[in-house]
């Protein structure tokens, strides 16, 4: 910009050169019929907002050589000579004659409203002039100096709009804090979107010669939602008046067919200047940007799928559940290398005990070991290694019970769907009502899994369909989170709500943000700011929510799986995996008993082979019951003896007894005698 700049002074300085030096000593001596203290007021009414400025200038440059000296000393930001900066909306236009001004003003973009232009003509202004021309500014801001008269545009928001004569520089428009336009009634376009918009009746009304649906707006409970409390502050603060319409077809928002083109919907009404003003969770987005002018947003909104809770399942594996298949595969590796390393041991070691050479054998023991079934007494020159397998089986038991008993006792679930994978990995559709939506604004398709997406849509007809797919299962609401609670996009039943909860991974995020005309942007970019920073649409926001969000759409962000508090009774299923492992060991010692009695009965068969083991253990019995009846005779026999020899102890304690009583009588009675 620099550079231009330069280059355009530098064959201004040329053209003076050029011009001799007696027009520049005349020029120099020349003053402005303009002040500075004026140029300056000047210069900041009309640029209200300027950052850089377009110059055009008439090809005489020398005539208004003062005139340009002045606006350069003044204006204090960069600035383009005789070129087009759309970056830049002020145009300042300099000229003897309104012709030459005239056509400078075909270069600059007029149907933007932030378009400012301020004309200087070194000369006369009639009041037939082609500049008063209303029409030829369209939606910007003009103000016109001449040597005749000051005008100023009266503001684009009004209608019609009309060049206004002032007297003094101070009295030219400006931009000012709050506009006021006078009760002027304008076209709004909106439809039912909670917690946005709650407007639903609609009347048939004749506008500009068409029929089109009116929102009645007649009740409190219908002139409610976020945004409507917000266009409602908007049209009290700006003072107008307004008629809510429904746009028509199946768009609510329309559809870009290329880059000029915009079909349906309310970002076609806009363009076509049909309505003023659009909202009803307008996202601000570049496809809507490129065609119409939208305010600042008022608040951020997330964009989640409804997915389907987890319900409780049985696990006919459960009983592997304690230990990962990390630690399984662990395990198993950890057996066969112990094992063969016994076996090796006890073919080198004599020492070593004989029972480990067999490979099954083994096994065998080591499983036993492991889990304290089987301890048998001879482990010599094994102690080390059995006593540490034991060790870490008494451990590994341990932990697996305590962990299979916690995990029995409670209802286990199907893993939650957070993430897009998980999304794509359960198989689950999703969809709407109404045409099929811009996935580009929806998800981000350089994301592997969110590109997978459109492959999933299902177009929904109505409650109906929507209802059945949620019965059939494997289907997804997609919706937005305003405010920590969820909406979903379609009207869905409290019924269908219980068995969904919310997806954590966002798909998207958005901008809400009112779709207006260029000539109502900057006062409504105006309110909304005051209202958010001043917390007025929060406020509105936490008021909506409180009064219309149900239970279950609060419902939907908790989370109730895993949250049992009372233990279940164990069914057959978690305890497959034992009771078939169980039977299955059953079989196998089954068939190997009955291999080992093939081969011990060789050419003979079984039955023969049962009876002589029936024979065997006949005459086992009948042997040990000889056995055991010798041993009652034997213990008769020695009973008996005991009793004869009892007998004569007795006697013989009795008769000692007998003799002792005697002599203490004959004691007595003769130590009685002699007393005497």
């Amino acid at each position: 910009m620099k550079v231009n700049s330069m280059f355009g002074i530098l064959s201004f300085i040329i053209t003076l050169v050029l011009a001799g030096k007696k027009n520049i000593m005349k020029t120099s001596q020349v003053e402005s019929w303009i002040t500075t203290d004026n140029f300056t007021t000047l210069v900041k009414k009309s640029f209200f907002y300027s950052t850089c400025c377009n110059i055009f200038l008439s090809e005489s440059i020398h005539d208004e050589e003062v005139l340009f000296r002045q606006f350069l000393n003044i204006y204090p930001y960069e600035y383009l000579l005789r070129q087009k900066m759309y970056e830049c909306q002020s145009y300042f236009l300099l000229g003897p004659t309104d012709d030459e001004i005239e056509k400078d003003m075909q270069k600059i973009p007029l149907s933007i409203s932030t378009t400012e232009i301020l004309i200087i003509v070194d000369g006369e202004l009639k009041n037939d002039s082609k500049l008063f021309n209303v029409s030829l500014y369209e939606n910007s801001n003009a103000n016109i100096v001449s040597r005749s008269g000051i005008w100023t545009l009266s503001k684009n928001y009004l209608k019609p709009r009309f060049f206004l004569n002032v007297n003094s520089y101070e009295d030219l428009m400006s931009e000012f804090s709050i506009i006021n336009l006078r009760g002027r009634e304008l076209q709004v376009c909106t439809f039912y979107q909670p917690p946005v918009s709650y407007l639903n009746r609609t009347i048939k009304k004749i506008i500009n010669g068409i029929e089109e649906e009116v929102f009645l707006a007649d009740n409190d409970a219908e002139k409610d939602g976020i945004e409507v409390k917000i266009f409602l502050l908007i049209a009290e603060k700006l003072n107008f008046t307004w008629t809510l319409r429904k746009p028509q077809g199946t768009y609510r928002y329309g559809r870009r067919v290329n880059d000029t083109y915009w079909r349906g919907g309310v970002i076609q009404l806009i363009m076509e200047k049909k309505i003023d003003l659009a909202f009803g969770s307008i996202w601000l987005t570049p496809n809507h940007s490129n065609f119409v002018n939208m305010s600042e947003p008022w608040y951020q909104m997330f964009m989640h799928f409804l997915v389907p809770r987890p319900q409780p399942i049985t696990n006919f594996w459960a009983l592997t559940r304690p230990f990962p298949i990390e630690c399984w595969l662990l395990l198993i590796i950890l057996l066969i290398v112990m094992s063969i390393y016994m076996c090796t041991r006890a073919r080198v070691d004599p020492k070593f005990p004989k029972r480990f050479r067999s490979i099954i054998c083994t096994i065998t023991e080591l499983i036993g070991r492991l889990l304290g079934t089987w301890v048998p007494r001879n482990t010599a020159n094994a102690r080390f290694e059995l006593h540490l397998w034991q060790t870490a089986g008494v451990v590994l038991v341990t932990a697996y019970c305590s962990s299979l008993a916690a995990r029995l006792a409670s209802s286990e679930y199907e893993n939650r769907i957070d993430t897009m994978y998980q999304f794509i990995e359960a198989n689950l559709t999703w969809g709407r009502k109404g045409p099929e939506p811009n996935y580009y604004d929806y998800f981000d398709m350089d994301d592997p899994y969110s590109s997978q997406l459109p492959t999933r849509y299902v177009s929904i007809k109505d409650d109906e369909m929507t209802h059945r797919f949620i019965k059939k299962g494997n289907y997804a609401l997609i919706g937005k989170i305003i405010g920590s609670i969820f909406f979903p996009e379609d009207t869905i039943s409290n019924e269908d709500l219980k068995n969904y909860r919310v997806m954590k991974q966002m798909v998207g995020n958005y901008y809400s943000s009112f779709a207006v005309q260029p000539w109502l942007l900057r006062p409504i970019d105006t309110i909304i700011s005051w209202l958010r920073e001043s917390g007025i649409t929060y406020f509105h926001l936490g008021d909506v929510i409180r009064r219309r969000a149900n239970f279950n759409l609060r419902e939907v962000l908790k989370e109730y799986d895993n949250l049992e508090k009372h233990a279940r009774v164990l069914g057959l299923t978690p305890l497959g995996a034992g009771f078939t492992a169980l039977i299955v060991g059953l079989l196998t010692s089954t068939i190997v008993f009955f291999y080992e009695l093939k081969q011990a009965a060789g050419s003979r068969s079984i039955r023969e082979v049962f009876r002589e083991i029936q024979k065997r253990r006949e005459g086992y019995e009948l042997s040990a019951y000889k056995r055991k009846c010798r041993k009652e005779i034997e213990l008769m026999k020695h009973s008996s003896s005991n009793k004869s020899f009892d007998l004569s102890v007795i006697k013989s304690a009795g008769y000692i007894v007998n003799t002792e009583s005697a002599q203490k009588s004959r004691d007595k009675i003769s130590h009685n005698l002699h007393h005497y």
